[in-house]
């Protein structure tokens, strides 16, 4: 046995490296909104934008996760190149 493998030996290194860095981010994303670490975070002051800060920092990991996603899937369409156009006939 050689190890873990996260990844299936079809995938180029960097596509490695970007789902690793998405993989990573992913785990700190669910690390910092769960026990112990989002007690950091779990304050009622500063109220940012009129929320509490543990809900505006909630509210930032759910927006960040939505930009990577976005940036990963845009990614991938540029990886796989143009689609051919569908025939209409």
């Amino acid at each position: 046995m050689r190890g873990l493998r996260f990844f299936g030996s079809h995938l180029t290194r960097t596509q490695r490296r970007v789902y690793g860095a998405v993989l990573v981010f992913y785990l700190f994303a669910f690390a910092a909104m769960v026990w112990p670490l989002m007690t950091l975070f779990n304050r009622v002051r500063p109220l940012v934008l009129g929320m509490p800060f543990s809900l505006f920092f909630i509210a930032c990991v759910v927006v960040a996760s939505f930009l990577v996603q976005l940036s990963l899937f845009r990614w991938e369409q540029r990886q796989q190149g143009p689609e051919p156009p569908e025939d209409e006939s």
